[in-house]
């Protein structure tokens, strides 16, 4: 095509570059080879499967970076002749090179960026209690390549002297847009990543709402956290808003649980008696703890009775329910045997009558 120049200096050039163009593609599947074959079998003698998948997801990124890089940095040297600088199809040819090269060198970075979150996903997400990573990497990956595209967009127009400060605006009033539309997902989607990350409770926790409501956490999802109540039921709550309220943990950092109950028995009755009662149900129940030894305390003159309050310590916050009936119908059989009454409330009522 440079023939119309007459200029043997052109032709002697254009030779050099396809010789150049040849040997770029020859390298390139050199180092794709070497890349697939030689990194990959010493990736795969390394305890960790991240520099396998990384390897293996640039394999085909690499290529086209060393391949843009090559034909853009000879095709400049080709194009920088005095007697062909001036050609439009030269300059069209040039500026289709530095966007394959931009392409590229982004394509490779997201690659290495998607590779990481892959291993990720497959090595970490599914090792861990809550599915939030698991539902949260996809959403970053697609973020990350939105974000890639436009930078690289970015860059291809300045390259080109196109003015993308109304593109720029223009994007960021969409952002802005999307942002004001989504602000509620947007703001459970950052509460959720910051229970993932605090953890304040997980997976299988007992928590206490701020509204009285107790359950396990079942799940702690992307949007919301889901916990299962004592009745079976799913309760939805969205991040924002548990990441708010104040939390209850009974399960965290000891799932131990104290067991408090108070106890109320007849006036006249002998104190010391019913402490060693109480305490002797305590100690030969095999679940209640040792360590710290339970304990019994007289608290209060009540109206109708002598109240008093034992404490005991069992391993599983689970178990309180089960356990506190046990102990309770215990104690009741003892008093029974042992003539310890357990009052009721009673009110004596004088009544005057006058005279005549």
């Amino acid at each position: 095509m440079f023939e119309q120049f007459g200029i043997t200096g052109v032709t002697k050039e254009l030779i050099k570059l396809l010789i150049s163009f040849a040997g770029t593609i020859i390298v390139a599947y050199i180092v794709r080879f070497t890349w697939k074959n030689l990194f990959l079998r010493i990736a795969h003698k390394t305890p960790t499967k991240l520099d396998i998948m990384i390897i293996e997801g640039t394999a085909v990124p690499i290529y086209f970076v060393i391949l843009a890089t090559g034909f853009y940095i000879f095709f400049q040297k080709f194009a920088s002749l005095p007697e062909i600088q001036t050609n439009i199809f030269v300059n069209g040819a040039k500026g289709i090179l530095y966007t394959f090269f931009i392409l590229s060198l982004f394509y490779f970075l997201y690659a290495f960026v998607k590779s990481f979150c892959d291993w990720y996903l497959q090595e970490i997400a599914i090792k861990t209690e809550t599915k939030f990573d698991e539902q949260f990497i996809p959403l970053f990956t697609k973020l990350i390549k939105i974000v890639i595209f436009f930078i690289a967009v970015t860059i291809i127009l300045s390259h080109f002297k196109v003015n993308i400060s109304g593109f720029i605006a223009t994007a960021g009033v969409a952002s802005l847009a999307v942002a004001f539309a989504a602000q509620e997902t947007l703001a459970n989607i950052i509460a959720g990543f910051m229970i993932m990350v605090d953890k304040p409770f997980r997976i299988g926790d007992r928590i206490e709402l701020s509204s009285g409501e107790i359950g396990d956490v079942y799940e702690i999802g992307l949007r919301t956290t889901k916990i299962l109540s004592f009745d079976n039921t799913l309760i939805v709550i969205p991040n924002s808003e548990i990441a708010r309220a104040r939390v209850i943990n009974h399960s965290y950092p000891d799932p131990k649980v104290k067991i408090r109950q108070t106890i109320g028995v007849a006036y006249g009755s002998d104190l010391d008696k019913v402490k060693r009662v109480i305490l002797d149900v305590c100690q030969n129940h095999p679940e209640v703890l040792k360590d710290p030894p339970p304990a019994v305390f007289f608290s209060n003159f009540g109206e109708s009775s002598l109240d008093l309050i034992m404490v005991c310590w069992i391993n599983d916050f689970k178990e309180k329910i089960r356990i506190t009936d046990e102990l309770n119908m215990a104690i009741k059989k003892r008093f029974e045997e042992e003539g310890i009454e357990i009052p009721f409330p009673q009110r004596v009522v004088h009544i005057k009558t006058e005279k005549g």
